[in-house]
Parts: C-alpha cells; sequence; structure tokens
C-alpha cells in the first residue's frame, strides 16, 4: 500500500502514547481527504516497532517508518527490513549518507523508500543545504520513490523538485514550524506532513479535516 503521486496529507505521530496513536488512527480511517500516517522514533521506542502494523490495521492507511536511517549499509537495510517486516509501506532514509545505503535499502524491494534530501530546521543549512542539489541528483538517479523537502523552505522546494522529476515530494514544517497548508504543494510538493497541530488539537479528526480542506483550498 505505497504512496502515490497525488495531493494528500501525512499524520506524523510522534506522541508517546501508544493507546492515543491507535485511537487517532481509526478516527482517521474515516475522516474526509487523502491521509497517511508517518510514525516516527518517540511512538516506536515507547510502543515497539509492532505499533507500525497495529496503526495500519486501526486506519486502513498507508504507514511510513520514520527513523531516518543513516547508519552504513548493512545497518540501514536492517533497520529498513525491520520496518517493513513489521507492517510499514514505506521507510525514509537519509540521502547525504550516500548511494550505497540508498540502494542497499532498495534492493529489498520491499515497499517504498523515501530520501531526505533537506530538513526543515535552520540548521540544515550549515551542511545539508550545501550539497542537497547532488543528494537530489544522487537519488534521482537511482529512482527513489520519494524524497523529504522542507515545507519552511518554498524555494527549496520550487528549486530542488525540478532535479527529482517522478519522485513524490513530502513537505514537512507545516502549522508547528511555520509553514501554512498548502504552501508546499502549490510549490511543487505532493503530500505535507503535519504533527502535532493534528495530534494536539482538541479534536484530532477535524483539525486534520480541516487542514487538509485549507490545503486543497490554497491549491486551487
Amino acid at each position: 500500500m505505497g504512496l502515490r503521486k497525488d495531493k494528500g496529507i501525512i499524520v506524523a505521530f510522534d506522541m508517546e502514547d501508544a493507546d492515543f496513536a491507535l485511537d487517532l488512527a481509526a478516527e482517521l480511517s474515516g475522516a474526509e481527504g487523502n491521509f497517511a500516517i508517518k510514525v516516527g522514533r518517540p511512538l516506536e521506542m515507547h510502543a515497539g516497532i509492532r505499533i507500525l502494523a497495529m496503526l495500519k490495521d486501526a486506519s486502513g492507511l498507508p504507514v511510513i517508518y520514520d527513523g531516518k536511517i543513516a547508519d552504513i549499509p548493512y545497518i540501514s537495510e536492517r533497520i529498513a527490513s525491520n520496518a517493513y517486516d513489521a507492517g510499514a509501506d514505506a521507510v525514509i532514509v537519509h540521502g547525504f549518507v550516500g548511494s550505497d545505503v540508498v540502494r542497499a535499502v532498495q534492493h529489498l524491494g520491499k515497499g517504498d523508500v523515501i530520501a531526505v534530501i533537506e530538513m526543515t530546521h535552520p540548521g540544515s543549512d550549515e551542511f545539508i543545504q550545501p550539497a542537497s542539489e547532488r543528494i537530489a541528483a544522487m537519488v534521482h538517479r537511482l529512482g527513489v520513490d520519494g524524497v523529504v523537502l522542507p515545507a519552511t523552505k518554498l524555494e527549496r522546494v520550487r528549486h530542488l523538485a525540478q532535479i527529482v522529476k517522478g519522485a513524490y515530494i513530502i513537505a514537512p514544517g507545516i502549522k508547528a514550524q511555520g509553514a501554512s497548508p498548502g504552501d508546499a504543494i502549490a510549490n511543487g510538493a505532493d503530500y505535507e506532513v503535519v504533527g502535532r497541530a493534528i495530534y494536539n488539537a482538541r479534536e484530532p479528526k477535524r483539525a486534520a479535516e480541516m487542514i487538509y480542506k485549507g490545503m486543497m483550498e490554497r491549491c486551487l
């Protein structure tokens, strides 16, 4: 159940309460809009890797393992393989670690591979951004399924989207980090990633639907 190039919201499950996560996943199964779930390390560390399959069963939505894989090829491959086997439809790997790592994960053939090209925080500009065009060209050459570009830096989304044509683009940084719903998609992204603005809301399902609606209206 991989992602496709389409407009949608990926809900970042970065909370630590597994019961709350499962309740939210069940709510999202009936939400109006195109949604997927991204599981971060905080939830995995508290609930264990089995949470991936549990969220998938509860929601019926694609599940991305956001382990930000960044190790030597052998270790990266083992991390990714465990995530796929536990129910992940896609894994996120850092592009800066090089083509041998990305290829090792791709060669598993178990699900989508999403490569981080740039990140949302200012520190990413210090070391990652100067190499991001080379990273983008590398992952494009390897044919990754998706890439991560920062919704907080729209000029970078526009620029790098021209290099990674063919891969779907997911853009984190909406709401809590300052980007507005629809901005990244209007500049070339396919999915926007929203976490705290949804799961910290009084009515998370309603918040997800309203953000999705606002995003789609911004893109008309």
